[in-house]
């Protein structure tokens, strides 16, 4: 057989893996958001507790999830510098945003993490139910934003965030604001850098899903060392500097692994 025939054959596959990726992923969230948690929620009455076991769930459903992809031959992908992590201890974990799936890697990686969320998936047919249930921290109010993120951290659970706010285009600089810098100012907290590639680039912003690359993905996440804030400003213009200044420094060492 020839090669450019075994080659059309090979991405025709990956578009069709592709597609029921993307409807496993949304059907699955589906059946989780509605049986999966409604069972859960007549077993555990606190609505703490729930919430917990809730993304809990969603950690191991993403860490299957991604096995499949991986099953079917969609992507490859593996973590590096895990040593860094600490399990048990609360992380403000910020990575950049390089393919429409950097959560579920990430999420899979931090068993039981909270994360920041667009408004629009609270009102997603297929995710919404499940993202209100696991109580993840939207993004519709800037100021609510902080000051959530900021407690639940103290509360020593992790959260993840993208500074960026969406996806990156392949081959631009990073762009982070100072949402990062803010929530770990104000919580005193540890910041986990991420550095996410992806390679060849795929499902970024604007790109179509069943534009697959020529071969299959590899998708790898780089855990930098972590980055301690820890009662770096006292009042009110103070906080916004070194905001800025720890969003910087979280780009940089993001960058410089990329």
């Amino acid at each position: 057989m020839c090669q450019p025939l075994v080659n059309s054959i090979n991405r025709a596959w990956r578009i069709f893996a592709t597609g029921l990726s993307f409807a496993v992923f949304g059907i699955g969230g589906f059946l989780l958001g509605t049986v999966m948690c409604l069972l859960m929620r007549l077993m555990i009455p606190d609505q703490d507790a729930y919430a917990q076991a809730v993304r809990r769930r969603v950690s191991s459903s993403f860490r299957l999830f991604a096995a499949f992809m991986g099953w079917v031959g969609v992507l490859r992908w593996q973590a590096q510098g895990l040593e860094h992590y600490q399990p048990g201890r609360p992380f403000l974990v910020v990575a950049n945003h390089p393919t429409l799936i950097d959560i579920i890697f990430l999420l899979a990686l931090f068993p039981g993490a909270d994360c920041v969320v667009k408004a629009g998936v609270l009102r997603n047919p297929f995710w919404g139910l499940l993202v209100k249930a696991a109580g993840y921290v939207s993004n519709e109010d800037p100021g609510v934003l902080i000051d959530e993120a900021a407690r639940r951290l103290q509360l020593g659970r992790s959260v993840v965030l993208f500074p960026e706010g969406t996806r990156s285009v392949p081959g631009q600089p990073l762009l982070f604001g100072s949402l990062a810098g803010a929530i770990a100012v104000r919580a005193d907290c540890w910041c986990l850098p991420v550095a996410i590639t992806c390679d060849p680039p795929t499902l970024y912003k604007g790109l179509v899903w069943h534009a697959v690359p020529a071969r299959r993905v590899d998708i790898r996440l780089h855990i930098c060392p972590p980055l301690r804030v820890w009662g770096v400003a006292s009042d009110g213009v103070e906080r916004r500097r070194a905001a800025r200044l720890v969003s910087e420094n979280l780009r940089a060492i993001i960058a410089a692994h990329l």
